[in-house]
């Protein structure tokens, strides 16, 4: 009876053929040697943004690293291809998990030149994650790729980590989605009902668990039949982890084989001659055993001949033949009976041998039977604890699924409003470390998770996050609040035209000095007053000496001089009309400065360069010519506008897009795990 080979493979869409068609070609090849059930458990969902990036990666120009495109299935690689639309550059490698992968790749366009694949030669070539990680390192130097990995949803998160411990720059894109596909209870029915002839090939640790999944919805009407199926039906499996998933929902059949549907074949072909090849113990050498003649044939004839002859010369000659036949007969016999003798003798030790192995062997299989009664009953004891684990682990995972579900949607949620609001810091702003601030927060929010869609955000944010601090940072807000207290002060600013103008400035020196004065005077003035204390009694001589009076003397020479150079104020105009202004041009010109000003102020919070450097230059060039320079107010309204002047406010500032492509894939992936 032939046996059924159960093709459980996800299935694509129909516009992608190249895989199918080779898929179904070799399965036709099989079809001979046993029945093919195709069961997919699972259909592939191309996502249009990821593949989109993934064409936009490979096509992007020329770079010094080595650009190296990693496809995790032959799925994933064909759609891809089909998504790019345009030969392959020969500047981009095309890296597979195997020899099939390779052949699909190549059949697609890819060059054979630009194709990395470990080819299984030495045993720790494995056709893997694994054998694909030790090839790059071992032909590419530390640090020197940039890798796009394409991949599914889920699993491979320990191929990209091995890959970031070299030093290569990793993106990761799930390129597609598992939908479940539901198979009816009669499909299901007759795989269980196979019982031993099925062979089921998995290529998965969720087929597995889908196709467990679903058997389990018919348990009741036939759990008998189930267990049976599952102790009895074969398991073909490309990964220890695959086999380690089946074993663990009770298939207990599980044999790991190379990747790909020859594979599958050469099992089966030699399955099938292991099953039909004769036994070589029960083939034995025939031997010839001549029996000697009781007569010669010629004797008869000779004597007959030799009575009726004539001629003694033919009656000695038939003689003589007749006894060289004898002799030779009798010669033929004996080395016969030797050769028969040999020949027993070596049956007989090798039946002895033979007796002697079958007794050892009846023995270990004595021994053998006693164990697997024992191994058999702790298995049973040990698939009940399992099947209780199993059920434990269900519950725990989904609880750990709606939780890290929330955690996820509130964490997405707060990433959302940072980064929005580093963007409104950037453009209605200009607060770069604003938005620094906000991009580090949404930064420390994202590393307590290790979804996959979740690092790729991260990365994304940390991408922009470096890109506004290499900005030159300008605080925007604290030179636009300089600039309006320059403004404001406009009023009070002495003009050259005004009668005090430069009086004041004198005024404000003359006082700084008497200031300083008033500090020292007392120091002069102690020491009179302490001899007088401690000479209280002395009436006779002057009571001051020419070194006590001198510093009163100086120092009213000095205010009488500057009284008197007061008097006299002389100020350079280089301009003499600005001195004929009346009041009504006074204030109209505080105003244009002060609307000069204000525009200096909006063009400076919306970080136009140009058109703040010739606001600023304008209200220079009035203040200078019609105001009081050298008044202390009028300096440091010069100093303000040379401080907002040299502020470089006409960056182009980053448009945070990384971190925004980020969070769409993230929120599509947290509604993907949702449905």
């Amino acid at each position: 009876m032939k046996q059924t080979l159960v093709v459980c493979k996800p299935r694509l869409p129909a516009q992608y053929v190249a895989q199918r068609a080779a898929l179904l070609e070799q399965l036709q090849g099989l079809r001979s040697t046993v029945d093919v059930l195709e069961c997919p458990l699972f259909d592939l969902v191309p996502l249009n943004e990821p593949l989109a990036q993934c064409r936009d990666w490979v096509l992007s120009g020329q770079s010094e690293r080595v650009r190296v495109a990693v496809f995790v299935s032959p799925s994933v690689l064909e759609m891809a291809l089909l998504a790019l639309g345009q030969p392959w550059p020969t500047q981009v490698y095309c890296a597979v998990m195997g020899h099939q992968s390779a052949r699909l790749a190549e059949r697609l366009g890819v060059p054979s030149a630009n194709v990395i694949a470990p080819g299984g030669h030495a045993p720790e070539d494995t056709e893997d994650s694994a054998g694909l990680a030790r090839l790059l390192q071992q032909r590419f130097q530390s640090g020197q790729c940039d890798v796009l990995l394409c991949k599914g949803p889920r699993g491979r998160s320990e191929f990209p980590a091995a890959l970031r411990e070299m030093g290569h720059e990793v993106t990761v894109l799930e390129c597609y989605d598992r939908q479940a596909v539901e198979q009816d209870s009669s499909t299901l029915t007759g795989l269980v009902r196979l019982g031993e002839r099925a062979v089921l090939w998995l290529t998965s640790s969720e087929t597995v668990t889908a196709l467990s999944t679903q058997l389990d919805q018919i348990k009741p009407q036939f759990a008998g039949e189930l267990e049976a199926f599952k102790a009895k039906a074969q398991v073909l499996t490309t990964h220890p982890r695959i086999e380690a998933r089946c074993k663990e929902m009770g298939f207990s059949r599980a044999t790991l084989i190379p990747t790909g549907i020859q594979s599958v074949s050469d099992w089966l072909n030699s399955k099938k001659m292991s099953m039909t090849m004769p036994d070589a113990q029960s083939a034995v050498p025939q031997s010839s055993n001549p029996t000697p003649p009781a007569a010669s044939p010629l004797l008869t004839p000779v004597v007959h001949q030799a009575g009726h002859s004539s001629s003694p010369f033919l009656v000695k000659a038939t003689l003589g033949l007749s006894l060289l036949s004898l002799v030779l007969v009798l010669l033929v016999a004996f080395a016969g009976k030797n050769q028969i003798e040999k020949t027993r003798m070596a049956f007989g030790e090798r039946i002895q041998k033979e007796s002697t192995t079958l007794d050892l062997l009846k023995d270990q299989m004595t021994e053998s039977s006693d164990l697997g009664k024992d191994l058999r009953t702790r298995f049973d004891l040990l698939e009940q604890a399992q099947k209780e684990e199993a059920s434990q682990r269900a519950s725990l995972q989904e609880v750990y699924n709606n939780l890290l579900a929330s955690r996820t949607e509130v964490s997405l949620s707060e990433v959302e409003q940072l980064i929005s609001i580093a963007r409104r810091q950037l453009y209605l702003l200009g607060n770069v470390n604003g938005a620094a601030i906000a991009m580090e927060q949404a930064i420390e929010l994202l590393e307590r998770s290790d979804k996959p869609s979740l690092i790729s955000l991260r990365r994304a944010i940390e991408k922009d996050l470096a890109e506004v601090k290499a900005l030159p940072v300008d605080d925007v807000l604290k030179l636009a609040i300089a600039l309006d207290s320059v403004i404001n002060s406009i009023d009070t600013l002495p003009m050259l035209s005004g009668a005090d103008a430069t009086t004041q400035t004198n005024l404000a020196k003359v006082m700084d000095g008497d200031k300083l004065q008033a500090e020292q005077a007392p120091a002069v003035e102690e020491k009179p007053v302490v001899e007088e204390a401690a000479k209280p009694t002395e009436t006779a001589g002057p009571a001051w000496s020419f070194s006590e009076v001198w510093p009163w003397v100086k120092q009213l020479a000095v205010t009488a001089w500057r009284d008197v150079r007061s008097l006299v104020e002389i100020t350079r105009v280089d301009t003499p009309e600005v001195l004929l202004l009346s009041a009504q041009q006074e204030a109209d010109l505080r105003n244009g400065l002060r609307l000069s000003l204000l525009n200096a102020r909006v063009t400076l919070l919306s970080r136009q360069g140009e058109l703040l450097k010739s606001d600023v230059v304008r209200s220079q060039k009035i203040i200078a010519t019609y105001f009081d320079t050298k008044n202390p107010q009028v300096e440091r309204a010069l100093t303000v506008l040379k401080e907002v002047e040299a502020g470089q406010v006409g960056l182009t500032l980053p448009e945070l897009k990384a971190s925004t492509a980020g969070l769409r894939l993230a929120m599509a992936a947290q509604k993907g795990d949702k449905k």
